[in-house]
């Protein structure tokens, strides 16, 4: 897992984001969108109304103002408090579906790629990948646009107000905007680094807490609990330093912010203070302009957070679109036409393979005849390449050199899915899905029915234990369930 390149395409990432994955969804992105107008919109009016309330009741004492005003202000935080409401469901939602079509996208290029690329990435950093990088993505997602059409736009209302209110105490607020921008960059880039490897040592621990789970009788049997123990509390002492440098870039976002407005507010009163003694203000529109100022610190306070939030987004995107990009290097050729299997016969002429290209051969001008019908049996010492002939006769792999046909025909120039559906597979692995016993067996055979299910199992020897099970062919297997007795691994070959 590489490191964010500091070249990284941020607009880039973000264009195909939107066209990918926004773009099917356009109608749950308007309505937040709507809704969040709507939010800061609503919002201006609550300094306004300060103003009025102040003026009308407090100063000129309209006693018959009371009651329809202070309605009114309740009336505009309770609308407010709605469409807030319904523009974060409606965002969130679209962040959850935007992740799940990614996570769809991103198993489907990896179980698609070549045996070797899979055999090069450990599952567990697959795993960290497919969960850790895919939520930093929607948080990034979501709050990246709450931050533009939610906090950035109430932001300019507040300040808006701020300036028709008094353009000289509002300028004098507005120089703090500069200060915080450049504040947020410098913590946002730091994040993204610290995001970065974040992912990295997570998926280092998945990868550790993988192996641990897998080789769990190995550590049983040899005495090796301590030394796992080491193993993974080294990955989470390494994990937990980057995870609390991204707590402290968090955490600073706020207080810097507030230093910045602290000093304005101070200048402000200062200021506003001036002009009340020198006649130029009054009660109400000071009262309406600091309450502006005031609100205004909210959404400034929330986009000093979410910029770091959305920087780690960014990162992770990157990552998923890097998994979603890579492509299988053995593929169907042109012209490949559908295997047409007759009795079987494979035919070896000359054939090699390396595993890696600086590597010793495995297989060298290797040639074999198998005739239709034929039960033979590869005998040999580790290594020698029993296992690597099947690979190959699959298409895991291709060689380096050489010729594979069944039944005259050349593996190379037939397709992929006949080639494998032609072949049965037993492999040295016992393998079960979390899956119920029917299913299990069926994978062999998609749209089995039961009775060929049934049939498949008696030829196996299966069939009367599996009927002995809790729920028979629907009782479910694999790892965590403990219905599992060994010759349920011959039934679903």
């Amino acid at each position: 897992m590489s490191s964010l390149s500091p070249s990284l395409n941020v607009a880039g990432v973000i264009r195909r984001l939107l066209r990918d994955y926004v773009r099917g969804q356009w109608g749950l992105l308007l309505l937040a969108v709507f809704c969040m107008l709507l939010t800061s919109a609503v919002s201006g009016l609550v300094p306004l109304m300060v103003n009025y309330e102040i003026k009308l009741v407090f100063l000129r004492r309209q006693a018959e103002l009371l009651l329809p005003l202070s309605l009114a202000v309740g009336g505009v935080v309770g609308f407010r408090a709605v469409t807030l409401f319904l523009g974060r469901m409606w965002l969130d939602s679209l962040g959850e579906r935007t992740v799940a079509a990614a996570q769809r996208d991103m198993f489907g290029r990896l179980i698609r790629r070549d045996l070797a690329d899979l055999n090069a990435v450990h599952s567990g950093q697959f795993v960290s990948n497919f969960l850790y990088d895919a939520t930093l993505m929607r948080d990034g997602l979501t709050q990246g646009i709450a931050a533009i059409f939610l906090e950035a736009v109430q932001l300019v209302v507040y300040l808006a107000y701020v300036l028709i209110s008094d353009w000289q105490l509002g300028a004098l607020a507005l120089i703090i905007l500069p200060g915080v921008a450049w504040a947020m960059e410098r913590l946002g880039g730091s994040m993204r680094r610290a995001a970065t490897r974040g992912m990295r040592e997570t998926g280092d621990l998945s990868v550790v807490l993988s192996e641990a789970m897998d080789g769990r009788r190995i550590i049983k049997a040899y005495g090796l609990e301590a030394h796992s123990v080491a193993r993974v509390d080294a990955r989470l002492k390494s994990r937990l330093g980057t995870l609390l440098k991204a707590v402290r870039l968090r955490a600073a976002a706020a207080p810097v912010t507030d230093l910045f407005l602290g000093g304005v507010v101070a200048a402000v009163l200062f200021a506003a203070g001036w002009q009340n003694l020198h006649g130029q203000i009054t009660l109400n529109a000071f009262a309406g302009f600091l309450t502006a100022l005031l609100l205004a610190q909210q959404p400034l306070r929330n986009l000093s957070q979410l910029w770091p939030t959305a920087s780690a987004g960014i990162a992770a995107t990157d990552r998923i679109f890097a998994a979603i990009d890579a492509r299988p290097t053995i593929v169907n050729r042109p012209g490949a036409v559908a295997l047409a299997a007759k009795g079987g016969a494979v035919n070896f002429r000359d054939v090699s393979f390396t595993y890696q290209a600086d590597g010793a051969p495995t297989l060298a001008g290797v040639t074999l005849d198998v005739p239709a019908g034929a039960k033979i049996a590869l005998v040999g010492p580790s290594g020698a390449g029993k296992s690597t002939i099947f690979n190959l006769l699959l298409r895991f792999y291709d060689p380096a050199g050489g010729t594979i046909a069944i039944d005259g025909q050349d593996i190379h120039r037939v397709t992929l899915e006949s080639l494998r559906a032609a072949i049965g597979v037993v492999t040295q692995e016992a393998v079960l899905f979390d899956e119920s016993v029917a299913d299990n067996i069926a994978l062999g055979k998609p749209g089995a029915s039961l009775g060929e299910i049934k049939a498949a199992a008696r030829n196996a020897a299966a069939h009367d234990f599996i009927e002995a099970m809790p729920e028979g062919y629907d009782t479910r297997v694999g790892e965590g369930h403990r219905h599992c007795p060994p010759p349920l691994h011959r039934g679903g070959c």
